[in-house]
């Protein structure tokens, strides 16, 4: 047995935020990065990662709605599970916000749900990544 349980996730490309673009993404229960300028931690910086149990289009479209109008140089990537039989998607946002502090992200920043520190799992990043790391764990948080 692994002493590890793996979470592979492939990246696609970031691009621009486009809303004519995302609304083509057909994408369901995904994970996304937002990348934006920010005059505190400068350009093209993480400051978001988010999961969606809905069409990836529509969750966009509500973050257009908020902060991200306002914001310049806003890119994104989306990562699928490459286990498709994985459901819970909190388990490796929070991983990966706990692990990343994107600055626009609220929860998980300092703590991650109870159901991730059930087993250490490391979190395997593939394809275009962004700036997350290529691996990152909740070895800090199993109980």
């Amino acid at each position: 047995m692994a002493e590890y349980k793996e979470i592979i996730i492939d990246w696609k490309f970031k691009e621009r935020w486009d809303p004519a673009e995302f609304e083509r993404q057909h994408n369901e229960n995904v994970l996304y990065q937002i990348y934006c300028d920010s005059h505190v931690y400068g350009r093209d910086t993480l400051a978001y990662i988010g999961k969606t149990d809905q069409k990836f289009s529509k969750r966009l479209s509500q973050h257009e709605r908020s902060f991200w109008q306002f914001a310049n140089n806003v890119n994104y990537a989306v990562g699928e599970i490459v286990d498709h039989n994985f459901d819970n998607l909190e388990i490796p946002e929070s991983i990966l916000i706990a692990n990343h502090k994107p600055f626009y992200n609220k929860n998980f920043i300092h703590d991650i749900p109870a159901e991730a520190k059930k087993e250490k799992i490391i979190i395997i990043n593939n394809g275009h990544h962004g700036l997350l790391k290529n691996s990152c764990t909740n070895f800090w948080w199993v109980e």
